[in-house]
């Protein structure tokens, strides 16, 4: 099997646990969890041909906050031919700790080299302190970056196919937004290699009006 999508909670954490032993020839990996809570573990095993990685953590209203998105690092490193790198952590209120507001340095951890990777987008984007690690880890390994999409936002915008208006937000995501474009700008766009097409996709001024606390 070349291809697999998967769709339970946790379904992270087994994916990366299980399936390079099962299923060692994939090539493109699609997974969908809107309850990941336990970490994902750093082990030998890897996807030695796996191209294209889609993951998506999603939630209506929130996930568990101390889940750490820096541990998909274990991802990055057992994948050794990806290309493609789809996030999407898209939830209505972010309970997660910013990284405005933890002045501790952001983790480090020993250089990879992601040779292969050439495109990376996350969708929900959010000022997660985790999450910030996650990006700036992956910009300073992936030697080959193409291209870089950090979305605040979800769904279409009204840009896009002549629609009227973009796709509505709740207020949550839309109080967020603003403090995940200062976490970009803090941390994360002078760390985007000068090669590689940056986007950053921040609320329509004609369609979304900024909530207030």
């Amino acid at each position: 099997m070349k291809h697999l999508s998967m769709f339970f909670g946790n379904v992270v954490c087994y994916a990366r646990s299980e399936l390079p032993s099962i299923l060692p020839n994939l090539e493109t990996l699609d997974l969908t969890s809107d309850d990941e809570d336990v970490h994902t573990p750093m082990l030998p095993t890897k996807f030695m041909y796996l191209k294209q990685l889609t993951i998506s953590i999603t939630s209506g209203l929130t996930f568990s906050p101390s889940y750490d998105y820096f541990s998909l690092v274990s991802f990055l490193d057992a994948s050794p031919s990806l290309e493609t790198l789809v996030l999407d952590v898209t939830q209505e209120r972010m309970g997660h700790a910013s990284v405005l507001e933890d002045s501790s340095s952001l983790r480090q951890i020993d250089e990879s080299n992601y040779c292969c990777l050439k495109s990376v987008k996350i969708s929900g984007f959010t000022s997660a302190k985790s999450l910030v690690e996650l990006t700036c880890h992956v910009l300073k390994n992936a030697v080959s970056l193409e291209s870089v999409t950090l979305d605040t936002l979800y769904g279409w915008w009204c840009s896009e196919e002549n629609r009227a208006s973009c796709f509505p937000m709740g207020n949550g995501i839309l109080r967020e937004a603003p403090r995940a474009l200062e976490a970009v700008r803090k941390h994360i766009t002078n760390k985007v290699p000068a090669t590689a097409k940056f986007s950053v996709v921040e609320p329509c001024r004609q369609c979304h009006k900024i909530a207030r606390s």
